[in-house]
């Protein structure tokens, strides 16, 4: 039997109907402004609302607080977004549930800075949500409590000076250890543990050419680093983060669809290639 997981239309119903509801506006070509959904959006986010998130998502305000709440709206706008994903809508409720929490969280620890890009911020949500999921509700192992911490501080490290010399990237060369760790924490292939992989890798793939990720995963490291299981959610992730930024230009959004679909098709063809060479071995670091 699945594990129970909590549900974020039940600990959020506030913020799951506003972005339902947008959503539908959208659909229905009943909103088509950015600045009008930016107004929105500024409106929703009341101090009580914010109280609210903030019990389910540790971190919200600090995020808010980063260039005028640009990393709110954005997620707020991946929220939206994905219930008018294709691949969202045709989703088993569990995977749909999977996908909610993963946007939520995807960006909880991003720190925008003018004129800079925030290359960790994917290890740093990974982080967050790891150490909130279980508050939650979500199911872990006995094994989570006397070893998140010393996990949580191994993803924090693992930074490498960016090949260009402008700030720090992550260092994927500490990812087999803090993946075998994700699978002590939660169980290999869990719900938490899905959530988990899909917000620590959501930076790890270049899937819009225009927006290439500095620390992008190589081939060889592909059918290693991301499990068969976490491909359609990781997949729906990065289609809704590019999507939520192109969410009034329909063209962009075809064009980086497409783009992002043919690199989850490659990582895919990676795999099945890969497991037809070594059948007995296990795809994981």
């Amino acid at each position: 039997m699945a594990e129970t997981i909590p549900r974020l239309k039940d600990l959020l119903p506030d913020l799951f109907e506003f972005v339902r509801a947008a959503a539908l506006q959208v659909e229905a070509g009943d909103l088509r402004d950015g600045d009008e959904l930016a107004g929105r959006i500024r409106d929703f986010y009341t101090l009580d609302r914010m109280d609210v998130v903030e019990t389910v998502a540790p971190g919200w305000r600090e995020m808010s607080a980063h260039a005028g709440g640009a990393t709110r709206q954005h997620i707020t706008q991946a929220l939206i977004v994905l219930h008018l994903l294709p691949e969202y809508r045709r989703a088993s409720p569990r995977l749909q549930e999977l996908m909610e929490w993963s946007e939520l969280y995807h960006d909880l620890g991003k720190q925008v800075i003018s004129g800079q890009r925030d290359a960790l911020h994917a290890f740093r949500s990974a982080a967050m949500a790891a150490r909130t999921l279980p508050r939650v509700g979500f199911p872990v192992r006995e094994a989570c409590a006397a070893e998140l911490d010393a996990w949580t501080r191994r993803v924090l490290a693992a930074s490498i000076a960016a090949p260009d010399g402008k700030g720090l990237i992550q260092d994927n060369r500490a990812l087999p250890e803090i993946l075998r760790g994700i699978d002590r924490l939660f169980g290999e292939g869990s719900p938490a543990a899905l959530i988990v992989e899909a917000i620590l890798l959501h930076h790890s793939l270049t899937v819009v050419p225009e927006w290439p990720n500095p620390a992008s995963l190589t081939d060889a490291e592909i059918p290693h680093c991301i499990r068969p299981a976490l491909l359609p959610l990781l997949e729906g992730v990065m289609l809704v983060d590019s999507d939520a930024w192109q969410l009034f230009d329909p063209a962009s959004r075809t064009k980086f669809r497409h783009s992002t679909l043919a690199v989850f098709a490659g990582a895919r063809r990676l795999m099945t290639r890969w497991r037809a060479r070594y059948p007995a071995r296990r795809p994981r670091v």
